[in-house]
C-alpha cells in the first residue's frame, strides 16, 4: 500500500482535493484535524501544560489552541517543543488508521506542513497543491476564520509553492481554470497502477 501525501499552503484547496479522492473511494487521513483532537488526550494536555504553563488552558480546562498558536507563532524553539509533543502522536494514530485500510492500493495523508515537519520523508509519493495567493486569501476570508493580516502572516511563515514543488512528485494546480476533478482522476489512474 502506497502512502501518498497531500500538502499545500493555507487556503490552497487541500481539503477540496482530498474530498474528490474520497468520492472515488480513496481513504484520507486528515493529519491537521487529528492534531487538533490530540489536545483532548490527558497525557498530551499535561505535556503541553508542562511546557507552556496552565495559562494555556481555557475556563473549561482545555488547551486554548488560539492562545497556543499565538505563543508558538513567532518562537521557533517553542514551536519545536510543541511539534515534539504532537507529531509523534499524529504519526502513531496514522499508523493505526493505515492498518485498518485493507485492500487499498494507496491511502492519503493530508497535512499543511508536511515538508517543514519532515513528514514527507515517510511518504511514497507527494502531491502539492498550488493556488494563486489572491484566490487563497479570498477563499479563507469567505470562511470568516481569519483576517487578511492573519492570513498573510501565516502565508509568510509557510514555504512557497515553488519550494514545495521541489519536494513533490506532482503539483495540482488550483486556479479556477484547470479542472481539479480531471487532475485527481488522472493521478488516481497513475497511483492505482503503482
Amino acid at each position: 500500500m502506497l502512502i501518498v501525501g497531500i500538502t499545500g499552503g493555507i487556503g490552497s484547496g487541500k481539503t477540496t482535493v482530498c474530498k474528490i479522492f474520497e468520492l472515488i473511494g480513496v481513504p484520507v487521513f486528515y493529519a491537521d484535524d487529528e492534531a487538533k483532537k490530540i489536545y483532548n488526550n490527558k497525557a498530551i494536555k499535561l505535556k503541553v501544560v508542562k511546557v507552556f504553563g496552565a495559562t494555556i488552558l481555557n475556563k473549561n480546562k482545555e488547551v486554548d489552541k488560539k492562545k497556543l498558536s499565538e505563543k508558538v507563532f513567532n518562537d521557533k524553539v517553542l514551536l519545536a517543543k510543541l511539534n515534539a509533543i504532537i507529531h509523534p502522536e499524529v504519526r502513531k494514530r496514522f499508523g493505526e488508521w493505515r492498518k485498518k485500510q485493507k485492500g487499498k492500493k494507496y491511502v492519503i495523508k493530508e497535512a499543511a506542513i508536511m515538508i517543514e515537519s519532515g513528514a514527507y520523508k515517510e511518504l511514497d509519493y507527494l502531491i502539492s497543491i498550488n493556488s494563486p495567493k489572491l484566490l487563497r486569501i479570498k477563499g479563507i476570508i469567505n470562511k470568516n476564520i481569519l483576517t487578511i493580516s492573519e492570513i498573510k502572516k501565516r502565508m509568510n511563515k509557510q514555504i512557497s509553492d515553488k519550494k514545495r514543488a521541489e519536494y513533490s512528485d506532482v503539483v495540482i494546480t488550483n486556479d479556477g481554470k484547470h479542472s481539479l476533478i480531471k487532475q485527481v482522476l488522472d493521478l488516481h489512474k497513475k497511483l492505482s497502477r503503482k
